[in-house]
């Protein structure tokens, strides 16, 4: 099923108004961008399950809206491009500007101490300012493991503003020094949003709107700040199960992260209102300054917008994922404002991937990848390269082995590593350089990142650590935290070591490294005194590194 709005089925004389050398390589050619959308989203063009809705605008003109699948599956609802969808992580854009929209009244600086308008926050080595918390370099541990970590993780029950400034407020300690990484948390953008709230002394959906959504003619954008307000219009958010469709809505009162019922129409008003600083020249040129970290590296993060390229052709973009909800939203500057807007009511859905493919239809003659010169890979080398290695940020595991005669990483979606003739590997789609030690073994991984930042992974087992009944007693115990008011119970259950930290709740470890388990993607290791004794308990996610909780004797 397939719905649109306006005159859609368009053939556009194309020319490549990107730099010169694009310009000057590609012919004009027509493109009928229905067709093209039809084929992208041919996946989810049915009568019996959820879909997508794509917008796309160039030099402020509308040229497809157009809709793909059902809003709601139960009642056969279609999505049309007036369908409203939620917005996952592309809000925070809207939440940074809302910021700035004070900055630009007088009425703060990004570089101020965020405690001046927090001071429930901690205080820290270092200052934690406006602006790391806008750029996730402020250390701030992940809200969402935090309350997964207390037993709550989200749609287990609705989470409040009060429940997230609560267990911010009483975290002792951060990821890293302030500034000195970026890692991705929803935390500081929620912080923001009671900032938002007390130097305007408005809500923040009242500010929004009245300052971004009214005047920008955004009339369809709102903020879920009570999920069960009916709000007409609304598609239910969905994930495939093995018995079928199966609805996934985020029930929370959680915004500014995240959290804003939208449209694609009112996502291409957006984007041409930063392009053309409609809010403001603060606003317009401040968004999308990248921030640098303490060592001086220019991340790809700036104040909500990811600032990037796709295949040569600059990009400006957020995607998002909320539940069953995923979207994407992107404008290309140098392409008289391309701009492209998705969103998907089912969380198997790539709206990245859908928009690039739309780009490469509009925009002809874009370099394409080279593909990595690979070459056979010996079986010592794999052999070699097989083991446990621990990342040393977040203490979560990369776990190598051989499979039907190649190597995979057996514990993130079996991707090969092959080898590639300058000495470095490819794991999937990620390059991998690696660090011999004098002993002759492999000592590191080490995984460059977009922003030229890299990862490192030390090897610590050649293989999973097999536990004896021994072992798992001497860790038998409770473990208090008082960052989470939570006292967690490790028992033995069917041979099983498993944390509970409230009853009817058991999280099951599963044996990675010695002392060391995995929990569904989160890292648990154990620590000992001098004499062998376990005193503490970790945690560690890609968003918070080392939580720890102390034995109770």
């Amino acid at each position: 099923m397939k719905s649109c709005c306006g005159t859609f089925v368009l053939t556009l004389l194309m020319m490549c108004d990107a730099t010169p050398a694009f310009s000057q390589s590609a012919p004009a050619a027509a493109v009928d961008l229905t067709a093209v959308a039809d084929r992208v989203f041919a996946t989810w063009n049915s009568t019996h399950g959820p879909g997508c809705a794509i917008g796309v605008a160039r030099g402020g003109k509308t040229l497809l809206e157009r809709g793909y699948g059902l809003a709601d599956i139960a009642s056969e609802r279609p999505i049309t491009p007036s369908t409203i969808l939620e917005s996952g992580s592309v809000a925070k854009q809207f939440t940074s500007t809302a910021v700035l929209l004070l900055m630009q009244d007088g009425k703060l600086a990004l570089d101020d101490d965020a405690r001046k308008y927090l001071p429930e926050l901690p205080k820290y080595d270092r200052v934690i300012t406006v602006r790391n918390l806008l750029t996730h370099t402020s250390g701030l541990r992940e809200w969402g493991d935090l309350m997964e970590w207390q037993g709550w993780p989200r749609g287990m029950r609705v989470h409040m503003q009060s429940d997230i400034l609560d267990v911010v407020s009483k975290q002792k300690s951060l990821n890293y020094p302030v500034g000195d990484y970026y890692s991705y948390t929803n935390s500081g953008f929620l912080m923001l949003r009671t900032l938002v709230e007390r130097v305007s002394g408005m809500t923040f959906a009242q500010f929004t709107t009245e300052r971004i959504f009214t005047p920008l003619g955004m009339t369809h954008s709102q903020w879920r700040d009570d999920f069960t307000r009916v709000v007409p219009g609304l598609a239910q958010a969905y994930s495939r199960e093995d018995d079928g469709w199966h609805m996934n809505m985020p029930f929370d009162n959680v915004i500014g992260a995240g959290g804003l019922w939208t449209t694609v129409g009112d996502w291409l008003l957006w984007n041409e209102a930063l392009t053309q600083k409609k809010l403001g020249e603060a606003v317009g040129d401040s968004i999308t300054r990248q921030m640098k970290l303490t060592s001086g590296l220019e991340i790809q993060y700036a104040l909500g917008l990811i600032v990037t390229q796709y295949r040569g052709v600059r990009e400006i973009s957020h995607s998002g994922s909320t539940a069953g909800y995923t979207t994407f939203l992107a404008r290309y500057p140098d392409q008289n404002n391309l701009s492209i807007a998705v969103m998907c009511n089912v969380s198997s859905a790539n709206p990245t991937a859908y928009t690039h493919a739309i780009v490469d239809a509009l925009v002809p003659g874009l370099p394409r990848a080279t593909a990595p010169d690979t070459i056979t890979m010996p079986n010592d080398t794999k052999r070699m390269l097989r083991g446990i290695y621990r990342d040393t940020r977040s203490n979560t595991t990369l776990m190598l082995d051989t499979s039907q005669g190649q190597l995979r990483r057996v514990d993130g979606g079996g991707s090969v590593v092959r080898a590639i003739r300058d000495g470095t590997f490819q794991m999937g789609s990620t390059r991998m350089r690696v660090t011999i030690g004098r002993d002759g073994r492999v000592d590191r991984l080490q995984i460059p990142t977009a922003d030229g930042d890299s990862l490192v992974f030390v090897h610590v087992a050649d293989a999973v650590w097999t536990p004896n009944a021994a072992d798992l007693a001497s860790m038998v115990g409770q473990y208090r935290s008082d960052e989470i008011g939570v006292t967690f119970s490790v028992t033995i259950e069917d041979g099983t070591l498993t944390v509970s930290p409230r009853v009817g709740v058991p999280m099951p470890l599963e044996p990675t490294y010695a002392d060391a388990f995995s929990a569904d993607g989160t890292a648990v290791w154990f620590t000992r005194d001098r004499r062998g004794k376990v005193t503490a308990m970790h945690f560690g996610s890609a968003r918070a590194w080392d939580f720890v909780s102390t034995r109770v004797p």
